[in-house]
């Protein structure tokens, strides 16, 4: 038989209501998105790879079911009458048949190819250091916010499990574990509510299921074959005889969905499942059964509504092409160490015939890959050095691409990078080693950034935030270093354009720009039948009042971001805007004008006497260069 075992308050005691699982929540999140949905998956699958046991692939299942598959009314008030006290707090009922009055949707999550929970389970303080990583079960069980784990593990923080509190609506979990090592099938679980009343006590929030106490009240697991049984039945785990660790949440938020879970895993993981380390199958009412693996996940992206929040790349696909080609990509130059003596520069790494060359890549849009080695100074050891590989591509559109940076295969969401606004494909890369661990220390519990903030990485390392700087500026930094320099400036060519925003006329400065005495006469230019006017973020070509327009009449825009230095249409690049009519770059309007449009050249034919034209959503922070020019009806500007 299972039991609640929560221990009473002492005078002693500190007085607390935890709010561990408000760590997880996404901000901004949609109406009707549950919070927590990145904080979830990426808690799940980052524990089950740490907990991998290096045969094949790690695969992990993850399975909604609705309230028709919970267990009866009587196994529901069996699990969960003893909780009626602390979760009247959270404005939650039970019926009179001890039942809590909400459906008991719930979530099963199990992962294979595991060691599963391993260690002893009579162990009630910390095992010695050379012990503590075996003692997965401690570790798990008896600690919130502590862990074992270090180095190039995904997770250090202690507070995974509080995913699985935070998704119940009632606060508690149910683990079954199978180990490795014995075979022993243990089965727990844990409720972290509200400090409440219970027989006429007082008691803490944390409680634990479980089979019996000891002499020192150690809460221990439930190994009866027939309770396993049931509990295996009525929860619908599908784990048979294969080692690893099943939890099931009850009672999860309505708004926590499979389809957002499947994008997720997408997201926050793709870069493990298309290398074979990771298989993952969501399971939900709403989409069935879909599983990602390194063969499927490229055409389930193309099924996947991508409608998530943008702040943790759930709005588009992943690049899942691109990273496998990233893959297959020797990286073309190796940097010395760097940051020896300093803090890394990227200027120091490429000798001028190389960078000339890697240059000419980046313009012709080929894929270029660097990988950049870093002297890591430790506060007690010596220093060690890490290393990234960066991958970069222009796009031949130009159009706005997310960057994504990967530590231990898994993504780092909320970094992005400039250049990515702007057309360039990027995808950095982290793998095991010095730097994936420092790296790891600057990340908070949602693992979502790297943080200069923390005070995590003082413990193990020296002058750390400014490589840590480097790191992130990464892709901006090789972006602009690979982007040849203007060229010389052509003065033959400063004729005849219009620069926005436009400078007034002023009134000639006597004695300095009148023509001098002998010189040469320019007669006055004829007026120009059309005109050019500043609009927000763009401009609008239209025929000027007063003026007749030529028979035949034609017209070429040519539009770029104007430059110090050089000729600005010269230098254009899709790397700045495009403009299109089939939505991929910015669109014009108009009308009594037919246009033709090419990448920032736009020809104007069958023009009426009020025509106009209007491009909008250049970027407001530059000045914008446009050039028209009258040109021959017969000209031609492929679309």
């Amino acid at each position: 038989m299972g039991l609640w075992a929560f221990a009473e308050l002492r005078g002693d005691d500190v007085r607390r209501d935890p709010n561990e699982s408000e760590l997880f929540k996404t901000e901004q999140t949609a109406e009707g998105e549950y919070a927590g949905t990145d904080a979830l998956v990426r808690e799940i699958l980052q524990n089950a790879i740490d907990a991998g046991c290096g045969n094949g692939p790690v695969r992990v299942r993850l399975a909604i079911h609705d309230a028709q598959d919970a267990p009866g009314a009587g196994r529901l008030a069996y699990y969960f009458n003893r909780l009626r006290a602390p979760l009247a707090a959270h404005q939650i009922g039970f019926n009179n048949q001890g039942v809590p009055e909400v459906p008991c949707r719930f979530l099963v999550v199990e992962d294979f190819g595991t060691r599963g929970l391993e260690g002893d389970t009579l162990l009630f303080h910390d095992p010695a250091r050379a012990d503590e990583l075996r003692q997965y079960f401690y570790w798990f069980w008896r600690n919130i916010g502590r862990s074992g784990r270090t180095g190039d593990d995904l997770g250090r923080w202690g507070l995974g499990k509080a995913v699985f509190l935070a998704a119940s609506r009632v606060g508690c979990m149910f683990g079954l574990t199978i180990r490795q090592s014995d075979q022993r099938k243990l089965l727990m679980g844990q409720a972290v509510l509200q400090i409440h009343e219970y027989a006429g006590r007082e008691f803490k929030p944390e409680g634990y299921w479980c089979g019996e106490q000891n002499a020192i009240r150690l809460p221990l697991p439930i190994e009866d074959e027939e309770e396993l049984r049931e509990f295996c039945h009525e929860w619908k785990l599908s784990r048979g005889t294969e080692p690893g660790l099943s939890v099931v949440a009850p009672f999860i938020h309505e708004e926590l969905k499979a389809d957002r879970l499947l994008q997720a895993v997408a997201v926050h993981f793709f870069m493990r499942i298309i290398r074979g380390e990771l298989e993952v199958e969501v399971v939900g009412p709403a989409i069935g059964s879909v599983t990602l693996d390194r063969n499927s996940i490229s055409d389930a992206c193309r099924y996947i509504t991508w409608d998530g929040p943008s702040r943790t790349k759930r709005h588009v696909a992943p690049p899942i092409d691109f990273a496998r080609r990233c893959m297959e990509e020797a990286p073309a130059i190796t940097t010395d160490v760097l940051g020896i003596d300093h803090i890394p520069k990227l200027t120091e790494i490429f000798a001028e015939p190389k960078l000339d060359d890697l240059r000419r890549k980046f313009s012709d849009g080929v894929l270029v890959s660097v990988r950049v080695r870093l002297n890591l100074p430790r506060r007690t050891d010596l220093a060690q050095q890490g290393q990234l590989d960066a991958y970069l591509q222009r796009t031949s559109d130009g159009l706005r691409c997310e960057s994504y940076y990967v530590r231990g295969g898994m993504t780092i969401t909320k970094i992005n990078s400039q250049a990515g606004k702007r057309g360039v494909q990027a995808l950095v890369v982290v793998d095991c080693g010095p730097l994936a661990e420092l790296l790891g220390d600057t990340e908070g519990p949602a693992h979502e950034d790297w943080d200069i903030s923390q005070e995590r990485p003082d413990r193990e390392w020296k002058t750390w935030k400014g490589r840590v700087k480097f790191v992130r500026r990464i892709v901006d930094s090789l972006a602009e270093l690979l982007t040849p320099p203007a060229a010389k400036p052509d003065f033959d060519l400063l004729s005849d354009f219009f620069s926005i925003p436009q400078v007034p006329d002023r009134p000639p400065r006597p004695g300095r720009d009148e023509p001098p005495p002998g010189g040469i006469i320019i007669p006055p230019s004829p007026p120009k039948w059309f005109q050019i006017t500043p609009q927000e973020s763009g401009f609008t070509v239209s025929r000027k009042p007063g003026v007749a327009i030529p028979a035949d009449a034609a017209l070429r825009v040519s539009v770029a971001y104007d430059l110090p230095r050089g000729d600005p249409l010269r230098n254009w690049s899709p790397f700045d805007f495009t403009i299109s009519r089939n939505g991929r770059g910015l669109s014009p309007t108009g009308r009594g004008v037919m246009a033709h449009v090419k990448g920032n050249v736009v020809l104007l034919k069958n023009i009426d006497e009020e025509f106009r034209f209007t491009i909008k959503g250049f970027d407001r922070h530059r000045d914008l260069f446009v050039q028209v020019d009258e040109v021959s009806s017969t000209e031609e500007t492929g679309p």
